[in-house]
């Protein structure tokens, strides 16, 4: 059992290092398919806060308009006036809701993106055990083979006379 020893643990040491290489796999892509959700995330929280700033741009526009060149027209237009600022709060409302929403998510999402990098780190680490494992097998088997080999070769002992 002693001379099996060291093949059976360079054979065990082999499948450990494919299943971490495997898991190594799993944890990248893990790894990507996280780092896809926060750029999406970013890239809707920016989009969401685009759509935010040319609401207030708007808003600001028509303060403006209705202090400049509607000013004298603002008896017959108030309503529709009143109308419009309302309709842009609410849109500003709703639009500062999604953005603390989105913004919300693309925490969530970064947080999921820091924990499969950690995971996908520690697949590395593991596999390069793994790997190091491998390396001090095949030596114990070279080291057997060759002990093996010198007691094969070595002269037999002369009878004494």
């Amino acid at each position: 059992m002693q001379a099996a020893d060291p093949a059976r643990q360079l054979h065990d040491a082999r499948q450990l290092q494919r299943l971490r290489a495997l898991r190594e796999r799993t944890a990248m892509n893990a790894l990507r398919a996280a780092e896809a959700e926060e750029r999406a995330a970013e890239q809707t929280a920016q989009a969401r806060e685009a759509a935010l700033l040319r609401l207030q741009a708007r808003r600001q526009q028509l303060a403006e308009r209705v202090v400049g060149e509607l000013a004298g027209r603002i008896a017959r237009l108030a309503d529709c006036v009143s109308a419009l600022q309302a309709d842009l709060d609410d849109q500003l409302e709703r639009t500062e809701y999604a953005l603390i929403d989105d913004e919300e998510a693309l925490a969530a999402a970064r947080e999921k993106t820091a924990q499969a990098r950690a995971q996908w780190l520690r697949a590395v680490s593991q596999h390069g055990a793994a790997g190091t494992l491998v390396t001090e097998a095949r030596a114990a088997v070279h080291r057997q083979r060759e002990t093996r080999q010198e007691r094969e070769d070595a002269p037999a002992p002369m009878p004494t006379p």
